[in-house]
Protein backbone atom coordinates (compact mmCIF):
# COMPACT_ATOMS: atom_id res chain seq x y z
CA UNK A 1 0.00 0.00 0.00
CA UNK A 2 1.20 3.50 -0.73
CA UNK A 3 2.14 5.68 2.22
CA UNK A 4 -0.90 7.97 1.98
CA UNK A 5 -3.26 5.00 1.76
CA UNK A 6 -1.60 3.40 4.77
CA UNK A 7 -2.32 6.47 6.92
CA UNK A 8 -5.96 6.56 5.89
CA UNK A 9 -6.26 2.82 6.61
CA UNK A 10 -5.24 3.47 10.19
CA UNK A 11 -7.89 6.15 10.43
CA UNK A 12 -10.49 3.70 9.25
CA UNK A 13 -9.89 0.95 11.78
CA UNK A 14 -7.99 2.49 14.67
CA UNK A 15 -5.37 0.70 16.81
CA UNK A 16 -7.81 -1.65 18.57
CA UNK A 17 -9.54 -2.78 15.38
CA UNK A 18 -6.23 -3.40 13.54
CA UNK A 19 -5.03 -5.52 16.44
CA UNK A 20 -8.28 -7.50 16.35
CA UNK A 21 -7.83 -8.21 12.64
CA UNK A 22 -4.25 -9.37 13.15
CA UNK A 23 -5.22 -11.61 16.07
CA UNK A 24 -8.07 -13.02 14.01
CA UNK A 25 -5.71 -13.87 11.19
CA UNK A 26 -3.13 -15.37 13.53
CA UNK A 27 -5.82 -17.44 15.31
CA UNK A 28 -7.83 -18.48 12.29
CA UNK A 29 -9.02 -21.61 14.00
CA UNK A 30 -10.25 -19.72 17.07
CA UNK A 31 -13.57 -18.26 18.08
CA UNK A 32 -12.53 -14.66 17.41
CA UNK A 33 -12.52 -15.42 13.67
CA UNK A 34 -15.76 -17.33 13.65
CA UNK A 35 -17.64 -14.59 11.83
CA UNK A 36 -15.00 -14.12 9.09
CA UNK A 37 -15.40 -15.60 5.57
CA UNK A 38 -14.32 -19.26 5.32
CA UNK A 39 -11.62 -18.52 2.72
CA UNK A 40 -8.66 -16.16 3.05
CA UNK A 41 -8.04 -13.24 0.70
CA UNK A 42 -4.64 -12.03 -0.45
CA UNK A 43 -5.06 -9.02 1.85
CA UNK A 44 -5.67 -11.35 4.84
CA UNK A 45 -2.45 -13.25 4.15
CA UNK A 46 -0.31 -10.13 3.60
CA UNK A 47 -1.59 -8.57 6.83
CA UNK A 48 -0.84 -11.81 8.68
CA UNK A 49 2.70 -11.92 7.32
CA UNK A 50 3.31 -8.34 8.41
CA UNK A 51 2.08 -8.92 11.95
CA UNK A 52 4.74 -8.59 14.66
CA UNK A 53 2.85 -10.59 17.29
CA UNK A 54 4.86 -13.77 16.64
CA UNK A 55 8.05 -14.59 14.77
CA UNK A 56 7.95 -14.96 10.97
CA UNK A 57 8.37 -18.77 10.88
CA UNK A 58 5.43 -19.14 13.28
CA UNK A 59 3.35 -16.74 11.15
CA UNK A 60 4.10 -18.82 8.06
CA UNK A 61 3.10 -22.05 9.84
CA UNK A 62 -0.18 -20.61 11.21
CA UNK A 63 -1.12 -19.19 7.80
CA UNK A 64 -0.17 -22.42 6.00
CA UNK A 65 -2.40 -24.48 8.30
CA UNK A 66 -5.24 -21.99 7.91
CA UNK A 67 -5.02 -22.01 4.11
CA UNK A 68 -4.95 -25.80 3.92
CA UNK A 69 -8.06 -25.98 6.10
CA UNK A 70 -10.02 -23.00 4.71
CA UNK A 71 -8.72 -22.27 1.22
CA UNK A 72 -8.14 -18.93 -0.53
CA UNK A 73 -10.22 -16.56 -2.66
CA UNK A 74 -7.65 -15.89 -5.39
CA UNK A 75 -5.50 -17.64 -7.96
CA UNK A 76 -1.74 -17.69 -7.44
CA UNK A 77 -0.01 -15.82 -10.26
CA UNK A 78 3.72 -15.19 -10.71
CA UNK A 79 3.19 -11.57 -9.68
CA UNK A 80 1.31 -12.52 -6.50
CA UNK A 81 3.93 -15.17 -5.70
CA UNK A 82 6.69 -12.53 -5.91
CA UNK A 83 4.71 -10.20 -3.66
CA UNK A 84 4.17 -12.95 -1.09
CA UNK A 85 7.85 -13.92 -1.06
CA UNK A 86 8.86 -10.26 -0.71
CA UNK A 87 6.53 -9.99 2.31
CA UNK A 88 8.10 -13.05 4.01
CA UNK A 89 6.17 -16.08 2.75
CA UNK A 90 8.16 -19.32 2.87
CA UNK A 91 7.97 -22.15 0.32
CA UNK A 92 5.49 -24.18 2.35
CA UNK A 93 3.06 -21.27 2.54
CA UNK A 94 3.36 -20.57 -1.22
CA UNK A 95 2.76 -24.26 -2.01
CA UNK A 96 -0.32 -24.33 0.23
CA UNK A 97 -1.73 -21.32 -1.64
CA UNK A 98 -0.92 -22.97 -4.98
CA UNK A 99 -2.86 -26.06 -3.93
CA UNK A 100 -5.86 -24.04 -2.77
CA UNK A 101 -5.91 -21.39 -5.52
CA UNK A 102 -9.35 -20.54 -6.89
CA UNK A 103 -9.87 -22.16 -10.27
CA UNK A 104 -12.98 -22.73 -12.33
CA UNK A 105 -13.52 -26.43 -12.14
CA UNK A 106 -16.19 -28.67 -13.55
CA UNK A 107 -16.96 -32.15 -12.37
CA UNK A 108 -16.17 -35.00 -14.66
CA UNK A 109 -19.15 -35.94 -16.78
CA UNK A 110 -19.39 -39.52 -17.88
CA UNK A 111 -21.15 -39.60 -21.20
CA UNK A 112 -22.95 -42.86 -21.68
CA UNK A 113 -23.25 -44.35 -25.14
CA UNK A 114 -25.82 -42.54 -27.18
CA UNK A 115 -29.04 -44.42 -27.19
CA UNK A 116 -31.43 -42.77 -29.56
CA UNK A 117 -34.15 -45.11 -28.59
CA UNK A 118 -34.25 -44.17 -24.90
CA UNK A 119 -33.41 -40.79 -23.26
CA UNK A 120 -31.06 -40.74 -20.24
CA UNK A 121 -33.29 -40.26 -17.15
CA UNK A 122 -30.38 -39.22 -14.83
CA UNK A 123 -28.09 -36.71 -16.55
CA UNK A 124 -24.90 -35.94 -14.60
CA UNK A 125 -24.99 -32.29 -13.35
CA UNK A 126 -22.14 -29.89 -14.04
CA UNK A 127 -20.93 -27.85 -11.05
CA UNK A 128 -20.48 -24.08 -11.66
CA UNK A 129 -18.62 -21.68 -9.37
CA UNK A 130 -20.78 -19.44 -7.19
CA UNK A 131 -21.22 -15.94 -8.67
CA UNK A 132 -19.16 -13.17 -7.00
CA UNK A 133 -20.96 -11.47 -4.14
CA UNK A 134 -20.53 -8.23 -2.17
CA UNK A 135 -17.78 -9.68 0.03
CA UNK A 136 -15.84 -10.91 -2.99
CA UNK A 137 -15.76 -7.49 -4.65
CA UNK A 138 -14.99 -5.72 -1.37
CA UNK A 139 -12.02 -7.97 -0.62
CA UNK A 140 -10.71 -7.82 -4.17
CA UNK A 141 -10.97 -4.04 -4.09
CA UNK A 142 -9.01 -3.94 -0.84
CA UNK A 143 -6.35 -6.20 -2.32
CA UNK A 144 -6.09 -4.01 -5.43
CA UNK A 145 -5.77 -0.93 -3.26
CA UNK A 146 -3.02 -2.66 -1.25
CA UNK A 147 -1.10 -3.33 -4.46
CA UNK A 148 -1.58 0.23 -5.71
CA UNK A 149 -3.99 -0.69 -8.50
CA UNK A 150 -6.39 2.12 -7.63
CA UNK A 151 -8.38 2.00 -10.89
CA UNK A 152 -9.26 -1.68 -10.40
CA UNK A 153 -10.08 -0.98 -6.76
CA UNK A 154 -12.56 1.71 -7.81
CA UNK A 155 -14.23 -0.69 -10.24
CA UNK A 156 -14.67 -3.37 -7.57
CA UNK A 157 -15.83 -0.90 -4.89
CA UNK A 158 -18.43 0.30 -7.39
CA UNK A 159 -19.69 -3.26 -7.93
CA UNK A 160 -19.78 -3.85 -4.17
CA UNK A 161 -21.86 -0.69 -3.68
CA UNK A 162 -24.24 -1.75 -6.43
CA UNK A 163 -24.84 -4.96 -4.50
CA UNK A 164 -25.06 -3.25 -1.11
CA UNK A 165 -25.88 0.47 -1.44
CA UNK A 166 -25.93 0.98 2.34
CA UNK A 167 -22.36 -0.25 2.93
CA UNK A 168 -20.56 2.30 5.08
CA UNK A 169 -17.24 0.49 4.61
CA UNK A 170 -17.45 0.43 0.81
CA UNK A 171 -18.19 4.17 0.58
CA UNK A 172 -15.43 4.99 3.08
CA UNK A 173 -12.85 2.86 1.28
CA UNK A 174 -13.80 4.15 -2.17
CA UNK A 175 -13.56 7.71 -0.83
CA UNK A 176 -10.02 7.01 0.36
CA UNK A 177 -9.07 5.62 -3.05
CA UNK A 178 -10.44 8.76 -4.72
CA UNK A 179 -8.39 10.80 -2.24
CA UNK A 180 -5.22 8.91 -3.18
CA UNK A 181 -5.96 9.69 -6.83
CA UNK A 182 -6.45 13.36 -5.83
CA UNK A 183 -10.05 13.25 -7.09
CA UNK A 184 -11.14 15.37 -4.13
CA UNK A 185 -14.70 16.12 -5.27
CA UNK A 186 -15.46 12.41 -5.69
CA UNK A 187 -13.72 11.66 -2.41
CA UNK A 188 -15.81 14.26 -0.59
CA UNK A 189 -19.02 12.82 -2.08
CA UNK A 190 -18.23 9.25 -0.99
CA UNK A 191 -17.03 10.29 2.47
CA UNK A 192 -20.16 12.40 2.97
CA UNK A 193 -22.22 9.30 2.15
CA UNK A 194 -20.14 7.35 4.67
CA UNK A 195 -20.87 10.02 7.31
CA UNK A 196 -24.58 9.77 6.55
CA UNK A 197 -24.49 5.98 6.90
CA UNK A 198 -22.46 6.06 10.13
CA UNK A 199 -22.60 9.46 11.91
CA UNK A 200 -20.59 8.02 14.82
CA UNK A 201 -17.51 7.22 12.74
CA UNK A 202 -14.60 9.44 13.75
CA UNK A 203 -12.62 8.10 10.77
CA UNK A 204 -15.25 9.26 8.27
CA UNK A 205 -15.26 12.80 9.68
CA UNK A 206 -11.46 12.90 9.95
CA UNK A 207 -10.92 11.78 6.37
CA UNK A 208 -13.56 14.14 5.00
CA UNK A 209 -11.96 16.96 6.99
CA UNK A 210 -8.65 16.15 5.31
CA UNK A 211 -10.33 16.38 1.90
CA UNK A 212 -11.92 19.74 2.74
CA UNK A 213 -8.55 21.02 3.92
CA UNK A 214 -6.89 19.93 0.66
CA UNK A 215 -9.67 21.74 -1.24
CA UNK A 216 -8.90 24.91 0.73
CA UNK A 217 -12.15 24.97 2.73
CA UNK A 218 -10.69 25.47 6.22
CA UNK A 219 -14.07 26.14 7.82
CA UNK A 220 -15.56 22.78 6.76
CA UNK A 221 -12.30 21.00 7.58
CA UNK A 222 -12.31 22.50 11.07
CA UNK A 223 -15.94 21.41 11.65
CA UNK A 224 -15.17 17.82 10.61
CA UNK A 225 -11.98 17.65 12.69
CA UNK A 226 -13.90 18.93 15.70
CA UNK A 227 -16.59 16.28 15.19
CA UNK A 228 -13.97 13.56 14.80
CA UNK A 229 -12.19 14.55 18.03
CA UNK A 230 -15.50 14.72 19.88
CA UNK A 231 -16.21 11.12 18.89
CA UNK A 232 -12.63 9.95 19.49
CA UNK A 233 -10.46 12.43 21.48
CA UNK A 234 -7.30 10.49 20.57
CA UNK A 235 -7.72 10.35 16.80
CA UNK A 236 -4.70 11.45 14.81
CA UNK A 237 -3.97 13.38 12.63
CA UNK A 238 -7.34 15.06 13.08
CA UNK A 239 -6.16 16.50 16.42
CA UNK A 240 -2.97 18.01 15.02
CA UNK A 241 -4.69 19.31 11.87
CA UNK A 242 -7.40 20.93 13.99
CA UNK A 243 -4.75 22.58 16.17
CA UNK A 244 -3.01 23.97 13.07
CA UNK A 245 -6.25 25.40 11.70
CA UNK A 246 -7.11 27.04 15.04
CA UNK A 247 -3.58 28.49 15.29
CA UNK A 248 -3.82 29.87 11.76
CA UNK A 249 -7.21 31.41 12.52
CA UNK A 250 -5.76 33.13 15.58
CA UNK A 251 -2.81 34.43 13.56
CA UNK A 252 -5.08 35.81 10.85
CA UNK A 253 -7.33 37.36 13.50
CA UNK A 254 -4.37 39.09 15.15
CA UNK A 255 -3.20 40.42 11.81
CA UNK A 256 -6.69 41.65 11.01
CA UNK A 257 -6.96 43.37 14.42
CA UNK A 258 -3.58 45.02 13.99
CA UNK A 259 -4.46 46.18 10.48
CA UNK A 260 -7.80 47.56 11.72
CA UNK A 261 -6.15 49.44 14.58
CA UNK A 262 -3.52 50.87 12.25
CA UNK A 263 -6.24 52.04 9.89
CA UNK A 264 -8.20 53.60 12.74
CA UNK A 265 -5.10 55.45 13.97
CA UNK A 266 -4.37 56.64 10.46
CA UNK A 267 -7.89 57.94 10.01
CA UNK A 268 -7.80 59.63 13.43
CA UNK A 269 -4.50 61.31 12.58
CA UNK A 270 -5.88 62.49 9.26
CA UNK A 271 -9.01 63.78 10.96
CA UNK A 272 -6.96 65.73 13.50
CA UNK A 273 -4.81 67.08 10.74
CA UNK A 274 -7.73 68.21 8.62
CA UNK A 275 -9.82 69.76 11.42
CA UNK A 276 -8.13 73.09 12.15
CA UNK A 277 -8.28 74.42 15.72
CA UNK A 278 -9.80 77.84 16.39
CA UNK A 279 -6.42 79.28 17.41
CA UNK A 280 -2.78 78.26 17.24
CA UNK A 281 -0.71 79.04 20.34
CA UNK A 282 2.49 80.81 19.23
CA UNK A 283 3.96 81.29 22.68
CA UNK A 284 6.33 84.26 22.90
CA UNK A 285 6.42 86.33 19.72
CA UNK A 286 9.80 87.76 18.86
CA UNK A 287 10.82 90.69 16.68
CA UNK A 288 11.80 88.20 13.93
CA UNK A 289 8.13 87.17 13.64
CA UNK A 290 6.91 90.75 13.26
CA UNK A 291 7.14 92.63 9.97
CA UNK A 292 6.32 95.71 12.08
CA UNK A 293 7.14 95.75 15.78
CA UNK A 294 6.12 99.02 17.48
CA UNK A 295 8.03 99.83 20.67
CA UNK A 296 6.15 101.52 23.56
CA UNK A 297 6.99 105.00 24.83
CA UNK A 298 8.35 105.27 28.36
CA UNK A 299 5.82 107.18 30.52
CA UNK A 300 7.50 110.35 31.86
CA UNK A 301 5.97 109.91 35.33
CA UNK A 302 7.27 106.35 35.52
CA UNK A 303 10.67 107.39 34.31
CA UNK A 304 10.95 110.19 36.92
CA UNK A 305 9.76 107.80 39.59
CA UNK A 306 12.38 105.24 38.53
CA UNK A 307 9.77 102.63 37.61
CA UNK A 308 11.12 99.99 35.25
CA UNK A 309 10.86 96.27 34.35
CA UNK A 310 9.23 93.92 31.88
CA UNK A 311 5.60 93.97 30.84
CA UNK A 312 3.93 90.93 29.25
CA UNK A 313 1.16 91.63 26.79
CA UNK A 314 -1.06 88.73 25.56
CA UNK A 315 -2.13 89.30 21.96
CA UNK A 316 -4.72 87.73 19.65
CA UNK A 317 -3.99 87.74 15.90
CA UNK A 318 -6.29 87.25 12.92
CA UNK A 319 -5.47 85.21 9.79
CA UNK A 320 -3.45 88.14 8.41
CA UNK A 321 -1.35 88.62 11.54
CA UNK A 322 -3.17 91.79 12.70
CA UNK A 323 -3.60 92.27 16.43
CA UNK A 324 -7.27 92.03 17.29
CA UNK A 325 -6.80 92.14 21.06
CA UNK A 326 -3.97 93.06 23.44
CA UNK A 327 -3.97 92.74 27.21
CA UNK A 328 -1.07 93.44 29.60
CA UNK A 329 -1.06 90.70 32.22
CA UNK A 330 2.30 91.23 33.94
CA UNK A 331 4.40 94.29 34.86
CA UNK A 332 4.01 97.64 36.68
CA UNK A 333 0.64 99.28 36.35
CA UNK A 334 2.20 102.58 35.15
CA UNK A 335 3.82 100.72 32.22
CA UNK A 336 0.99 98.47 31.03
CA UNK A 337 -1.10 100.93 29.02
CA UNK A 338 1.79 102.06 26.83
CA UNK A 339 2.77 98.40 26.30
CA UNK A 340 -0.77 97.47 25.15
CA UNK A 341 -0.87 100.47 22.75
CA UNK A 342 2.45 99.44 21.22
CA UNK A 343 1.26 95.85 20.72
CA UNK A 344 -1.95 96.97 18.98
CA UNK A 345 0.07 99.04 16.50
CA UNK A 346 2.35 96.12 15.64
CA UNK A 347 1.96 93.67 12.69
CA UNK A 348 2.94 89.98 12.96
CA UNK A 349 3.36 87.10 10.55
CA UNK A 350 0.17 85.00 10.34
CA UNK A 351 0.20 81.52 11.87
CA UNK A 352 -0.13 78.57 9.43
CA UNK A 353 -2.03 75.26 9.78
CA UNK A 354 -2.02 72.57 7.09
CA UNK A 355 -0.57 75.16 4.69
CA UNK A 356 -3.25 77.75 5.40
CA UNK A 357 -3.21 80.94 7.58
CA UNK A 358 -5.11 80.69 10.84
CA UNK A 359 -5.91 82.77 13.89
CA UNK A 360 -3.37 82.62 16.67
CA UNK A 361 -2.49 83.70 20.17
CA UNK A 362 0.79 84.59 21.82
CA UNK A 363 2.49 87.16 23.98
CA UNK A 364 5.04 89.98 23.63
CA UNK A 365 7.54 91.02 26.32
CA UNK A 366 8.44 94.73 26.52
CA UNK A 367 11.40 95.79 28.69
CA UNK A 368 11.15 99.30 30.17
CA UNK A 369 14.61 100.47 31.23
CA UNK A 370 16.03 104.01 31.69
CA UNK A 371 19.16 102.85 29.87
CA UNK A 372 17.18 101.46 26.96
CA UNK A 373 18.40 97.90 27.50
Amino acid sequence: MKAATHILWKWKFGPTAVLSVVIGIMLLGGACFAQAPAQLSLADILIGLRSKKVELPERNKILTDAILSRGVTFTLTPEIEKELEATGADQALVESIRRKSVMVKTSAVVTPPINTSKPNPNPVPVNSPAPPDFGFYLKRAEASSEKGDLDQALVDYGKAIEMKPDSFEAYLERGLVHANKKAFELAATDLSKAVDLNPKSAAAYANRGDIFEKKGDAAKAKADYQKATQIDPNIEPAKSNLAKIVAEELRLQREADEARKAEELKKAAEAVKKVAPEFVDLGQINVSSAPRMTMPTYPAMALRAGIQGKVRVDVTLDEDGNVTDAKAVEGHQFLRQNAEDAARRSKFKPAMFDGKPIKSKGYVLYNFSPTGR
